[in-house]
């Protein structure tokens, strides 16, 4: 009898023990920092006003290209703007060649649940706001 509550208390033990190293897990992949690839499906899935010019400039990113849509009092033409600037993904790095020479790369990072996308570089920052979201809340 006295084995057998020795087991009972062991088995008891080692299965809080995985339980409560499994909820450690968990919390650590829902903090985690989001991959460039999955910034840039963000960045793929929605369409993005320009900080300061939210009524008359939005951008849409596909496959390695950036569209740029004017409008006027935040109604966008259908169709976007002759030429589209390229982007890549290099490991942490977002590129955009604005062609002519013009590289520009940029840390990217999202806040405000993933409504405004932060461009970093060289110590300046802009700003992308998520076209529908709520994101002055968080100005």
């Amino acid at each position: 009898m006295k084995n057998l509550s020795k087991q009972f208390i062991y088995a008891i033990t080692l299965f809080l023990a995985i339980g409560f190293s499994s909820c450690e897990d968990e919390k650590e992949v829902i903090s985690a920092e989001l991959t460039i690839e999955q910034k840039v499906a963000l960045l793929e899935s929605s369409e993005w006003l320009l900080e300061g010019f939210e009524d008359r400039v939005l951008y849409t990113f596909k496959d390695g290209k950036q569209f740029t849509y004017y409008g006027v009092d935040s109604v966008f033409d259908a169709e976007p703007i002759p030429g589209t600037f390229d982007y890549t993904i290099t490991g942490n790095l977002f590129t955009v060649d604005q062609h002519f020479g013009n590289v520009f790369i940029y840390e990217l990072s999202f806040t405000c649940n993933n409504t405004i996308a932060i461009r970093t570089r060289d110590g300046s920052t802009g700003r992308l706001f998520k076209r529908g979201s709520n994101y002055q809340e968080c100005l």
